[in-house]
């Protein structure tokens, strides 16, 4: 077939979209002069057949455009068919996107043919993916083939005479991989002390109670970076070890707290609540973690996304918030409303974050709110140059009791 010849096979099979010979002409690479003299001989061609049969035969499955915004991180795709697309993934396939880079958002499908000629149009809208969004995409792909689980772990035996509670370990702004300007750089030593000081408040706490449930908060700034080295918003942050050796580490860190737990509590319940220094980082832990202790169903994990976590044990409901972007009473404000289906079967409000690396305890018309104090004990170069030092790393531990809500505060310094 010759290129004269190929081309009016190529003007023939566009001429079904009954557009301009403009369109045609850019389509084609030709002028618009090109294209009338060519209209001659297609019709020409067709006297003795019929055009509806020559398309059906010599149509295509065919992306005709594809066009993306660099700037705003979109594109815009139309596909013709000899079929109709049924599913999204049959489009998908049949378009060829690259699934690593855009997420369809909208399509719309319109028939163009008849009973003889039957033939479909698709407009995609797509948008792509951000770094963070690619980056949990193949963290979950490889979380999906993950081996390594724990072990069994025995439950504690009831001891008589003692009433059952919930232990609230509320870790907040950690910061465990943080490069401290002092030079108490060594993780392990972090790592030890932490364990070391919540094992102690569990074992307070197990004096006169028996827990039935041990609520962990994580997340919050558990990391000091995500994995680019800088704040969710983009600050860049100075870190002891690259992203992939601390995570390593910090994840065995937490099999260890939570090995811990699970000898002192019935059961455990592990809340992820987002940071503004680590919001993928802590879920890609949470997530890790949920994995590894899969087949033990003494635990149960929270891994949404959502800023606002809410527990409740006995007569009281809690809040669980980093509390970086809202303010305390605004907060106290909020509770009400989205709890609003569990909030008449509870006496006892409180409400928990941190961020502010103080302490700070407020009484909202019956509404308890606790900011906690910072768990980590390295102090930045910009700390250090603004003066924000001297405030004292700490765990918490709040035991709530069925009926009385908090009935004791433990505290240890790090």
């Amino acid at each position: 077939m010759t290129k004269d010849q190929e081309l009016l096979d190529q003007l023939a099979q566009l001429l079904y979209m009954k557009k301009s010979k403009k369109f045609y002409a850019d389509k084609l690479g030709l002028t618009e002069d090109d294209i009338t003299h060519m209209l001659i001989d297609v019709r020409k061609r067709m006297l003795d057949r019929d055009l509806s049969t020559y398309l059906k035969e010599n149509i295509e499955d065919e992306v005709i455009k594809f066009e993306e915004d660099v700037a705003k991180g979109t594109g815009e795709l139309i596909f013709n068919s000899k079929d109709e697309i049924r599913t999204l993934d049959e489009l998908i396939e049949k378009c060829k996107i690259d699934t690593d880079k855009w997420d369809v958002i909208r399509y719309v499908q319109n028939y163009w043919g008849n009973n003889d000629y039957p033939h479909w149009q698709v407009k995609a809208w797509l948008g792509k993916k951000s770094n963070e969004q690619v980056f949990q995409d193949k963290f979950i792909e490889f979380l999906s083939s993950y081996s390594p689980v724990a072990g069994d772990i025995p439950s504690p035996k009831t001891k008589s005479g003692k009433y059952s509670a919930c232990l609230i370990i509320n870790k907040q702004d950690a910061h465990l991989n943080k490069y401290d300007t002092n030079g108490e750089n060594f993780l392990l030593e972090r790592f030890s002390n932490i364990l070391e000081k919540t094992e102690t408040i569990v074992n307070q706490a197990e004096v006169s109670n028996n827990l039935e449930n041990i609520v962990y908060i994580l997340g919050s700034d558990e990391f000091n970076s995500e994995w680019m080295g800088t704040t969710t918003k983009g600050t860049i942050q100075e870190n002891i070890l690259t992203y992939h050796t601390a995570f390593e580490y910090i994840c065995n860190h937490e099999v260890d707290v939570i090995t811990m737990l699970l000898q002192h509590s019935r059961n455990i319940e592990i809340v992820f609540v987002p940071g503004n220094h680590d919001e993928y980082a802590g879920w890609h832990l949470v997530n890790w973690l949920k994995t590894y202790f899969r087949q033990i169903n003494r635990i149960s994990f929270d891994i949404s996304p959502k800023y606002r976590k809410y527990v409740s044990y006995g007569s009281t409901a809690i809040m669980f918030n980093h509390g970086d972007a809202i303010k305390p009473e605004k907060l106290a404000g909020i509770f009400p409303i989205e709890y609003k289906e569990e909030w008449s079967q509870h006496e006892h409000f409180i409400i928990m974050t941190g961020d502010k690396h103080s302490e700070l305890s407020q009484d909202f018309n019956g509404i308890k709110f606790y900011r906690l104090p910072a768990l980590t004990t390295a102090t930045s170069k910009w700390e250090d140059k603004n003066g924000f030092v001297g405030a004292k790393a700490e765990v918490n531990g709040f035991l709530i009791d069925e009926k009385y809500g908090i009935t004791n505060i433990f505290k240890q310094y790090l």
